[in-house]
């Protein structure tokens, strides 16, 4: 019964911390509001995802000595205090910058190292269901987030009363329910010996991994963090922009679950490949094609379905070449490509958008890195 509830609980987790994908909404709000730049929007949602893979190494190192339920619960104080900080800032944009994107962040961190290595060390000899299944709930988190937002700014909530709300019952939300955390204790992830850092950081398969989420996270956060500018610059409604959001944490959802699947299969070089050339093309389509809302949402759900790959592919990967054991060890290391694409790729899309007042070039330059990622593991899949 407890690694049923371990999974469950860890979903839950999961769920509220991959409320980060809904940060377009809260970027547009901030912009049209409280005068932020866009630069300044997506500084912010940087810092999320840098700080994320960044505490998961110092999380890696704690859990050697603290339990993994405490853990989840430091998660939702953490979130708790960097929302409700950034509720009260009256749109300032170091307050904000402090709360969401570090406390929050650091909070994002715990909680995923939490919910990604405990239900994995519980069934071990399923490593891609129990990995899609964790990371499925952070890429649904966006659907409930973007629904709450829509209903509350519909009622003439602002968007720091938003960030009060989403703090306390978050917050609440990834205490409560680290409390049915537990960790095995006889599971064949014990008997393996854990790797040190000098035995896995100058191989090739790490070097690889890291560079390919790098390329694939760098071309969808880029999308993602600008996600409802973007389409506003279209000029699609308010209505329209909030259903993107949630069709594309849908997507993202279902493609974390459908790559891992594929994975089993085809190999994790050659899904790879497919779901970072997915996330390339459909990128691409957003310069290509006139845009109605039909075919934007569309778009968008392609977009949100080759992105998901990204995570329960690389972290699979990880389990399987370096061992379950050594899951919670190496993969933040591999996960710091993600951390520097979180902040290489939203900026770069909101300075260039700040530059030219349009996405046209950010958007080009997010479908050619991840372009070059499919094609690097295209030439993996051949070469062994």
């Amino acid at each position: 019964m407890k690694k049923f509830a371990t999974v469950l609980a860890s979903f839950f987790i999961m769920l509220c911390i991959g409320s980060l994908y809904a940060w377009s909404i809260i970027a547009a709000e901030l912009i049209n509001h409280y005068g932020f730049s866009a630069s300044q929007s997506q500084i912010i949602f940087g810092m999320i995802v840098a700080a994320l893979p960044v505490t998961m190494i110092f999380v890696g190192q704690l859990a050697e000595k603290i339990q993994h339920r405490y853990l989840g619960h430091i998660a939702g104080v953490l979130y708790f205090a960097g929302y409700f900080l950034a509720g009260h800032s009256q749109g300032n944009f170091i307050v904000i910058l402090l709360g969401v994107g570090l406390l929050a962040g650091i909070a994002t961190g715990f909680g995923y190292w939490v919910a990604l290595t405990s239900p994995v060390q519980w069934f071990p000899e399923k490593k891609g269901l129990i990995t899609g299944i964790a990371a499925a709930g952070f890429g649904l988190g966006a659907v409930f987030m973007s629904e709450i937002a829509e209903i509350m700014l519909n009622r003439g909530y602002s968007i720091l009363e938003f960030l009060k709300f989403i703090g306390i019952s978050y917050g609440l939300i990834i205490f409560l329910v680290s409390s049915f955390i537990f960790q095995a204790q006889n599971s064949l992830a014990i008997k393996e010996a854990p790797m040190k850092i000098a035995e896995f950081i100058g191989t090739k398969t790490f070097r690889t991994l890291s560079l390919g989420l790098f390329l694939g996270a760098f071309a969808g956060l880029l999308i993602i963090g600008s996600l409802s500018i973007i389409g506003g610059q279209y000029g699609m409604t308010d209505h329209v922009l909030i259903v993107g959001v949630a069709l594309f944490a849908v997507s993202n959802f279902l493609g974390r679950l459908l790559w891992g699947v594929f994975s089993d299969y085809l190999g994790a070089n050659l899904t790879i490949f497919f779901a970072l050339l997915v996330q390339s093309i459909s990128i691409i389509l957003l310069n290509v094609i006139v845009l109605s809302e039909v075919s934007y949402l569309i778009i968008v759900f392609f977009i949100g379905l080759g992105f998901g790959g990204n995570f329960v592919l690389f972290a699979k990967e990880t389990a399987q070449v370096f061992g379950v054991k050594n899951l919670g060890i190496i993969y933040p290391y591999v996960f710091l490509g993600y951390a520097i694409a979180g902040i290489a790729g939203p900026m770069s899309g909101g300075f260039l958008y700040d530059y030219f007042g349009s996405f046209f070039y950010a958007i080009i330059l997010a479908s050619l890195m991840s372009l070059i990622g499919s094609l690097l593991f295209l030439k993996q899949s051949f070469s062994k």
